[in-house]
């Protein structure tokens, strides 16, 4: 639903994924990217700021639109993650950033991975490039509001608040996670979205994962797992980027500020796990 914030990358164009050095192995071992629960990230405010922005905008335009307009779209916005859990791998548009090393790669220990995007977007992800100015993340969801409130009321033929209209609130209730805080704009985040549904289970839910389309084919679901942070257990699935051992994605690796490993160390890692050709550069991030 937000045109806008949906990621269309150049033809060679990388994208950057900053990590541990655990995390780093384990990518180039089974050649897999995780997808976390978005509320899990690091940030808390996640997810609640995506909806902050919302009801500033709704606020905004309610004279306009109406309440009970507002209320039916707020209804499945509130409820989309009663239906389903959003996961996220989280991207950026530039290496060797001093605070992503300070962030996401045990204080400058770990490694930035340069995948090619266009071959990334290709699993079942939605991709979406962060928004981080607030004033602009509310004239976006306006407009926004404003196109399904005008084809709402100009449809005499669509049924009322019908499939049509929840299609297009839960895709914004989803693309809302593409916004964020504007202390967090150096990141400069690619965001890839996927989705599990809730399904009955005995006399409460589970998570499933319906798959989705990857290399413009169909393909089944991954094992949804769990891992614990701290005392929470966190849903996960992790998804092969190669298309069946067709593609290598992963074009550049950074090697961290604080990390002493040697360039042919890591190139001989690489080859040997059959990620070749990959240039490796050490980071030149001053930080000790």
């Amino acid at each position: 639903m937000l045109v806008s914030r949906e990621f269309k990358p150049k033809r060679d164009e990388l994208i950057y994924h900053y990590c541990s050095a655990e995390t780093f192995h384990a990518i180039c071992t089974y050649k897999a990217i995780r997808f976390s629960d978005l509320f899990s990230m690091n940030d808390f405010l996640e997810i609640h700021w995506g909806y902050s922005i919302w009801e500033k905008a709704a606020n905004e335009i309610i004279k306009d639109v109406g309440e009970s307009f507002l209320d039916q779209i707020d209804k499945i916005i509130s409820t989309t993650g009663i239906r389903t859990s959003t996961l996220a791998s989280c991207f950026s548009l530039k290496p060797d950033v001093l605070s992503q090393w300070r962030s996401y790669t045990n204080d400058g220990h770990g490694y930035c991975i340069g995948f090619k995007a266009q071959d990334i977007i290709q699993l079942p992800v939605r991709p979406l490039k962060v928004l981080y100015n607030e004033n602009k993340q509310i004239k976006e969801t306006v407009a926004i509001l404003r196109a399904i409130f005008e084809t709402e009321d100009n449809d005499n033929n669509q049924e009322k608040y019908g499939k049509n209209f929840f299609h297009a609130c839960a895709m914004l209730a989803v693309d809302l996670a593409a916004f964020k805080n504007p202390a967090f704009v150096e990141e400069m985040e690619i965001r890839l979205l996927h989705l599990l549904n809730f399904e009955q289970s005995n006399k409460f839910l589970r998570l499933k994962d319906i798959g989705g389309t990857s290399f413009g084919e169909e393909v089944e679901g991954e094992q949804v797992k769990f891992r614990m942070a701290n005392s929470l257990p966190v849903p996960y699935i992790d998804i092969n980027f190669t298309n069946k051992g067709k593609v290598n994605p992963i074009k550049e690796v950074y090697i961290g500020p604080k990390n002493d490993s040697r360039t042919t160390a890591i190139s001989v890692f690489l080859e040997t796990m059959d990620v070749g050709n990959v240039n490796v550069i050490k980071s030149k991030a001053s930080y000790r």
